[in-house]
């Protein structure tokens, strides 16, 4: 796990100041070592995180005949198979690193089909003068870069590495302003600037510096095709892939811990780490006081498997402070509230280990959110309108005691609001729907609101039901939030995250799966529960999800909270400024709504972008 810059030129030299400023940058990615590396025509720079060959390692390496040059963010959890193939090659390392350009250098492109693991990398060919760089399945390690108007081109790990080089001017992108006010988050193909791009998930990137523009191709994407299997085949088959996954990403050279929620997903990780390992396995969980507690769930599962385990309280943190600390982080807008305690857990765990895994990717992959429900729901309901309004009313006096009444009532709003479910799914957990944007907008509204996400988001034609759902949050919602929001914590302490779930096999066996062996009427993650429940305490059999949850309402009552919020919603604020028709914050009903405001305005105090 590291931080990568790149510098190319086309023609002329750039200063090597640039690239040490850019690796600067980045140096909280990678603590242990910072080195940078001047070719004709390119600088390349890495900050390094040691986790695997800690003494042969070090980047930017070469091949043994000096032409390919790569930096690399990431790990490569098969790369001894992967080595293993490659037996006519001379290796000079023990690194997951030189199996990259050795496989690139045997296959070409094709290496990225044998690659499981997490990924962002740039390889320079100083031959042909060509650059190829390439991301992981699910965008876990980023990558952004940009050309400036002289046809230089700029790469970095975080946009806060491309800033740094002083070589590009940001220029703000009000579309992208606008549908992060209705995600929550920027779209995870796009940036918050014009002129800055990301390399999307499962993407690489080809480039000779002959060209005009860099080439931006898909090598994978989320392919739903149910298939018929049985319950209990599949759960076996789950089990077998899940326990490779896990003991693939044990692979390093320091010892690995794991994020205990107390969920189901984290536990099961611990449960197959602990059968896994030699020793006792390090735990790490935050709780916060009497508003959100895990701790005793957290506690139960490392009680059962004898781990090493840590805990924090949070109790009450000094939220103003450390939300401005996240625009620090996160560079763009980010209003996913969790961000807060993943960052605070992810200092916490850097004082015991230097590797976790996590358990993200099992909710998106096996439906473990309360709009799964919602959504199954919607499948299986029809009705009028008027039916709909009684049954809505009944279950809203009754839910308590009829859970399946009140989430067949609102299967049925949303079958009548939306045609599909990919529609459904777009609106359950948005922040602003479009008529409240174009309130803020004014007279900007055609400017800005004309971004659709559908050309990005949408499945083929054939995806339909709750494959069309799951299409959206595994495209959208699992790598423009989740796996920014622990990247970037984890990544600030200098704590690398692995995520078994997210492994290649176990997700393409679970993206074949029928929706109902995931979810059905009021249950959820069928098929990962008959899989895995061996693995939990009787404590978490039958408990909805939290996660590291944030008790954000709250938050929003302390003093500090409130000046923050007079500030940024001032009329002569910037963001009054860049949203004409933005109410007074006490006008704003919604605590989330609130909360993206607040992010906004901050993030627009701390970049010198014109509005």
């Amino acid at each position: 796990m590291c931080g990568i810059a790149a510098i190319i030129k086309r023609n002329g030299e750039v200063s090597a100041n640039s690239i040490h400023r850019m690796v600067g940058a980045l140096r909280h990615r990678g603590p242990d070592a910072q080195r940078c590396h001047t070719l004709p025509g390119c600088h390349l720079g890495h900050s390094r995180l040691s986790i695997i060959d800690l003494s042969t390692g070090d980047q930017p390496m070469s091949d043994t005949q000096g032409r390919y040059w790569i930096v690399f963010n990431g790990e490569i959890y098969n790369y001894r198979e992967v080595r293993q193939e490659l037996k006519q090659h001379q290796f000079a390392t023990q690194s997951d690193t030189e199996v990259i350009l050795a496989a690139y250098h045997a296959w070409g492109v094709e290496c990225l089909q044998r690659f499981r693991g997490m990924f962002a990398f740039a390889i320079w060919d100083t031959k042909r003068r060509h650059l190829f760089a390439a991301r992981d399945l699910f965008g876990e390690k980023p990558l952004y870069y940009a050309s400036t108007p002289d046809g230089t081109m700029v790469l970095a790990s975080e946009m806060k590495g491309l800033i740094s080089s002083g070589l590009f001017s940001p220029q703000l992108d009000l579309t992208m302003v606008d549908a992060y006010l209705a995600l929550g988050y920027v779209p995870p193909h796009r940036t918050i600037y014009a002129n800055a791009q990301v390399l999307p998930p499962g993407h690489y990137l080809d480039w000779e510096t002959t060209q005009d523009e860099p080439k931006c191709v898909p090598y994978w994407r989320p392919d739903l095709k149910s298939t018929s299997i049985e319950l209990d085949d599949a759960a076996e088959r789950l089990h077998e892939l899940l326990n490779q996954a896990v003991q693939r990403q044990l692979v390093s050279d320091v010892p690995v811990g794991a994020f205990l929620s107390g969920g189901l997903d984290s536990s099961t990780i611990v449960g197959l780490m602990q059968n896994a390992s030699q020793g006792r396995v390090k735990t790490v969980s935050v709780g916060f006081g009497k508003y959100i507690n895990e701790l005793p769930f957290a506690r139960a599962v490392a009680k059962r498997y004898s781990t090493e385990h840590y805990e924090i309280d949070l109790g009450w943190p000094q939220v103003d402070q450390l939300l401005e600390r996240m625009i620090e982080v996160y560079d763009e807008p980010f209003a996913d509230t969790s961000h807060i305690p993943t960052y605070l857990i992810s200092e916490f765990a850097r004082q015991h280990v230097k590797v976790v895994l996590t358990g993200d990717g099992g909710d998106e992959l096996f439906g473990g959110y309360w709009w799964h429900l919602l959504l199954a729901m919607s499948e299986r309901t029809s009705g009028s309108k008027w039916k709909w309004i009684v049954l809505r009313a009944l279950s809203k006096l009754i839910r308590d005691r009829n859970r399946w009444l009140y989430v067949y009532s609102c299967g049925m709003g949303q079958a009548l609001r939306w045609p599909n479910s990919w529609d459904r799914r777009r609106h359950l957990s948005g922040v602003f729907t479009r008529s409240e944007r174009c309130k803020f907008w004014g007279t900007r509204t055609p400017e800005v609101t004309s971004y659709v996400d559908a050309d990005y988001f949408r499945p083929a034609a054939q995806v339909t039901g709750m494959n069309a759902g799951f299409f959206y949050d595994l495209t959208s919602y699992l790598p423009g939030d989740i796996l920014v929001k622990v990247d970037r914590a984890a990544m600030a302490h200098g704590l690398e995250t692995r995520a078994p779930f997210l492994d290649r096999d176990l997700v393409e066996f679970a993206l074949s799966l029928p929706p109902n062996l995931k979810v059905r009427d009021t249950e959820s993650k069928i098929v990962l529960k008959h899989a895995c429940e061996r693995y939990w305490p009787a404590e978490l059999r039958g408990r909805g999800k939290q996660g590291f949850g944030a008790p954000f309402d709250v938050w929003l009552k302390q003093p500090g909270l409130q000046s923050l919020m007079d500030r940024v919603f001032h009329r002569n604020s910037r963001l009054s400024q860049l949203l004409p028709g933005l109410p007074p914050h006490r006008h704003v009903v919604g605590g989330y709504q609130k909360w993206a405001l607040l992010t906004l305005g901050l993030w627009l105090d701390h970049y010198p972008v014109s509005v």
